[in-house]
């Protein structure tokens, strides 16, 4: 028996057009209709995450930005935020080295970019950031009316990815993490974040065992969900890292591989 469903959202829930494929979304509206818990886990704010909320439907819990913010409607289970100097030390190194930077609060996001990577950014998330320069964390609190939870480093050069993420490492030490959930990104979270811990926070405000749990993602960050839910799926054409964590590898995001998944295990 199962209770709740984690999910990430890109490369799992939505497919290539940022679209919940129909076969997934009745899946997990029938899902919720049975008393099953809808659970959208992802490196994205809470406001990033509403686009694939409002095509579901359904009421659902945000476990936001790797799980730093974890919200179910009005009441957080956990917020929490990066320090000054960690923030101002790794903006401060990544100006001019990248393509895109981004500083995201819970709702609101700054982006600092050119114009075609501005674009993506507001087609990924649905939202329209404040363009400025994020290096102080003074200026992007006043211009965002919050603290910042993290940054976004993008760039299309996969192995300057690689080698940031080594620097990165090497001038925050224990004041954040840093991780990649693509071949194209880097996140500087608060030390400790990681999805995993959104298993236990929620299972225990639901009052159910980690073992009813269901845990879909496609990359590395969502290694331990997968490994540590009751059913770990990882999706098709997800890294390798995923896969090996997973008890089951469905079909991709674009073949409706949650409600494949879903099926096959008896949960609809």
């Amino acid at each position: 028996m199962y209770s709740a469903i984690f999910t990430d959202i890109d490369g799992t829930l939505l497919d290539s057009d940022l679209r919940v494929g129909e076969r997934t979304r009745k899946a997990l509206r029938k899902a919720y209709a049975k008393g099953v818990r809808i659970v959208l886990s992802s490196g994205r704010y809470i406001k990033g995450m509403e686009m694939a909320s409002n095509q579901l439907g359904i009421p659902v819990i945000f476990s936001a930005i790797n799980g730093a913010i974890i919200k179910d409607g009005d009441e957080h289970l956990r917020r929490i935020l990066i320090d000054r100097h960690p923030y101002e030390a790794a903006a401060r190194y990544l100006k001019g080295r990248v393509k895109s930077l981004i500083a995201f609060s819970e709702m609101r996001f700054a982006i600092d970019a050119d114009d075609s990577w501005y674009e993506m950014q507001n087609r990924i998330c649905g939202d329209v950031g404040v363009r400025m320069d994020i290096s102080s964390y003074d200026e992007v609190c006043q211009a965002l009316s919050q603290e910042p939870c993290k940054i976004l480093v993008k760039d299309s050069d996969a192995g300057k990815i690689a080698r940031i993420v080594e620097d990165l490492r090497r001038i925050v030490g224990n004041e954040a993490r840093i991780l990649s959930s693509s071949l194209t990104n880097i996140e500087v979270l608060p030390p400790g974040i990681d999805k995993t811990d959104s298993l236990d926070i929620v299972s225990r405000h639901l009052g159910i065992g980690i073992d009813e749990t269901i845990a879909f993602g496609d990359w590395d960050n969502d290694a331990g969900m997968l490994r540590a839910a009751g059913l770990g799926i990882a999706m098709a054409g997800g890294s390798e890292t995923a896969k090996s964590a997973a008890d089951y590898v469905t079909r991709s995001n674009d073949e409706d591989g949650i409600a494949y998944a879903l099926e096959r295990f008896g949960v609809i």
